[in-house]
């Protein structure tokens, strides 16, 4: 009996006059200087006038170390997840050209699953309380552009489009945000599209393995927000291989930072492209 075998190829694929109709997202316009007090800071920092942030990550007088001692002059610089933008505004004063980016809302943003978590009960009620709570970090970092008089440029859009945005960079940085993605691999394989030089990972969980393994960071035991946004630790041999994959050599190179108050160690990732792009 004869069978009629149909092509997987029949349906069409639709057709678009620019590849960025995959990619809405455009530079941000420049906010208004928000009032200090509508601003939620991520990181301390010191201001031009001499006066003092206060935010629980403090990395001032670390930020060569953070990066591995990478050199920043005159290298075109794409910080992922800014939050208050210290590590974009560092790169800049180091003679970098700057693009920040970070969510484009809280529906990029991720959580454990628990049962009676509001993430997973009623997501339209986490994101009422999010989206306004995300509005005022980003304000933390509209706020310090103007005190800087900085020229950073900034695009807000999910991690996961940027690798249909039409740039490209000579240097990624992605600092402590890693932990809190829950599908790191994708993130690292982005980040390695759009860097032509380096992408640095900075201050984050490595697991010691040499195997090709992701372990938690926490026990995930626990639905309160410091701990439902920890998600894992991709290991020394993992970082290697995908890293290996996308062309680039890694080093690990130990960096420190103050978390309200307290002085911690963790690994940064420096990783080379040696095959170009």
């Amino acid at each position: 009996m004869a069978i009629e075998l149909r092509s997987l190829h029949t349906r069409r694929i639709p057709e678009f006059s620019h590849p960025n109709e995959y990619f809405p997202y455009r530079q941000e316009k420049p906010w208004h200087k928000p009032e200090k007090n509508n601003c939620t800071f991520y990181h301390a920092m010191t201001l031009p006038d001499g006066s003092e942030i206060s935010g629980p990550w403090d990395i001032r007088g670390r930020f060569d170390k953070y990066i591995g001692d990478y050199p920043l002059r005159g290298k075109t610089v794409l910080d992922v997840g800014t939050a208050s933008g210290f590590l974009a505004f560092e790169a800049e004063k180091r003679g970098a050209t700057v693009t920040a980016t970070d969510a484009h809302s809280a529906l990029d943003m991720k959580s454990l699953p628990f049962q009676h978590s509001a993430h997973y009960a009623n997501k339209a009620a986490w994101l009422a309380a999010m989206d306004p709570w995300l509005i005022t970090l980003k304000n933390s970092f509209w706020f310090s552009w103007h005190e800087y008089q900085s020229e950073v440029d900034v695009l807000y859009a999910p991690i996961d489009r940027l690798t249909l945005w039409d740039k490209k960079f000579d240097v990624v940085i992605a600092g402590a945000i890693l932990e809190h993605l829950s599908d790191p691999i994708t993130a690292i394989g982005v980040f390695a599209s759009l860097a032509k030089e380096a992408v640095i990972i900075g201050f984050t969980p490595v697991s010691s393995s040499e195997g090709l393994i992701l372990e938690t960071v926490t026990p995930w035991s626990s639905p309160e927000p410091e701990m439902s946004y920890t998600w894992w630790a991709v290991s020394r041999g993992l970082y290697k291989r995908i890293f290996a994959n996308m062309g680039f050599d890694v080093e690990f190179v130990e960096c420190e930072a103050v978390c309200n108050g307290v002085p911690a160690s963790r690994p940064t990732i420096v990783a080379r492209r040696v095959r170009p792009i």
